[in-house]
């Protein structure tokens, strides 16, 4: 996914501190970043910083909103939407297609190829979490939250509300897997990047096991542990 925050020399003052302080923030984290450094990267002086975003908070927001705007303008493309048309007039086996392919543009955002500075900023934030996380979570998290529900709520009426969430929940969870513990599945796969097709082929593991434990709950029986 192509990043609206490249920074170039024609770039104005702000779209350079906000490209540096993405890569700042997603390298070094919020806490080992400061102005400063932001400033110098961005070739602007620091008071631009302060001009431009208030304070080193206020564009570590602005970062993180930037992103938030690329990864829903992605979802929002064909092929990706969970409207309420599309879940109402989908198939099943649509609708199937529809919960891999929006697993695999999440996955894909996070893992990359070319992964975005979102994964990173993400998994900096859950490690050591800053006055920003509830902004993360109710502006980003609890709405893509809420489609996943919506879209699993359409394969799984049967779930009650505490199973629909914590199957949510359990989807996300798998995916994160990947990323946050990247370096040590590459190391089991003995290999030094995720293959081709590797996101596509998880996103459909992830989506037939979620959908597997839910059907499994349907027929009244829990999940088999083999």
């Amino acid at each position: 996914m192509g990043s609206a925050l490249a920074s170039t020399p024609e770039a104005s003052t702000p779209d350079r501190l906000l490209a540096a302080a993405t890569t700042l923030f997603a390298n070094q984290g919020f806490q080992g970043t400061s102005i400063r450094d932001i400033a110098e990267l961005a070739n602007a002086n620091v008071a631009s910083g302060h001009y431009h975003y208030g304070s080193k908070e206020g564009l570590y927001v602005e970062v993180l909103r930037a992103h938030f705007k690329e990864i829903r303008a992605r979802l929002a493309t064909p092929g990706l939407r969970a409207t309420p048309t599309v879940l109402r007039r989908s198939s099943r086996r649509k609708l199937v297609q529809l919960l891999e392919a929006r697993i695999c543009a999440i996955f894909d955002v996070l893992v990359g190829p070319p992964a975005s500075p979102y994964g990173a900023l993400v998994q900096r934030e859950m490690v050591d979490p800053t006055d920003a996380l509830p902004i993360i979570v109710n502006e980003f998290i609890r709405p893509q939250t809420k489609e996943m529900e919506t879209l699993l709520a359409a394969l799984a009426p049967h779930l009650d509300r505490e199973a629909l969430k914590l199957t949510t929940l359990s989807v996300f969870g798998q995916v994160l897997f990947y990323r946050f513990n990247m370096p040590a599945v590459l190391l089991l796969l003995n290999r030094p990047t995720y293959p081709r097709g590797f996101n596509r082929k998880i996103a459909r593991h992830i989506a037939s096991l979620s959908l597997g434990g839910v059907l499994s709950r349907q027929k009244g029986r829990k999940p088999s542990a083999a």
